[in-house]
């Protein structure tokens, strides 16, 4: 797979909005919901917030830690006729040997539940990434796109789970650094 170029990244939100937008009367007419967070009026979000701890192996660079929040919800903008897609929102922090990184990952996924094991899902779907990379030689940001996958659980308030989230990224200089998270999370769900 080719790297994505800054243009091409750039074009990611305005096809994603394009589909959308062609989607939408097929959406509704099959029983998916299209922005069920406005027009639903018995949408509920069924939030979950969890710490995480991540391990981060980028293509280049040093393998790292890091530490951050797992935000997630059902989806507000487009939603399944069984109300299985969550979307969720990742930020993380590393910093090692003077290079200090940021993460944003926004990942909507279709979530399964597993019958055996009541209140177990597992969840996939594609994930779009903001990453920066800060050491005193350099300061770059990357975009991503990507798959991610995760095993959640929820009981009552308590919210856990695992990741495992893949980006390909743009590249600055020939480099890129195309990371795969892994990682875990314990939290509430509200």
């Amino acid at each position: 797979m080719a790297h994505l170029t800054m243009r091409s990244a750039a074009l990611i939100p305005l096809a994603l909005a394009a589909l959308a937008a062609t989607t939408t009367a097929q959406a509704q007419s099959s029983g998916w919901q299209w922005l069920p967070g406005l027009t639903d009026p018995n949408y509920k979000a069924e939030a979950s917030i969890a710490l995480t701890g991540n391990r981060i192996l980028p293509d280049v660079g040093r393998n790292t830690n890091a530490w951050g929040l797992d935000l997630n919800m059902n989806c507000a903008l487009l939603q399944s006729p069984d109300n299985r897609i969550r979307t969720h929102v990742n930020f993380s922090r590393s910093n090692k040997d003077g290079v200090q990184g940021t993460n944003w990952e926004l990942s909507p996924r279709y979530t399964m539940p597993v019958r055996e094991a009541p209140g177990l899902s597992l969840g996939v779907g594609p994930s779009l990434g903001l990453f920066s990379v800060k050491s005193a030689a350099s300061d770059h940001t990357y975009t991503g796109l990507g798959l991610a996958t995760g095993l959640n659980y929820r009981a009552g308030p308590l919210y856990t789970g695992i990741d495992v989230r893949y980006h390909r990224t743009t590249s600055h200089d020939g480099v890129s650094l195309d990371p795969v998270t892994w990682g875990a999370k314990v939290g509430l769900n509200f």
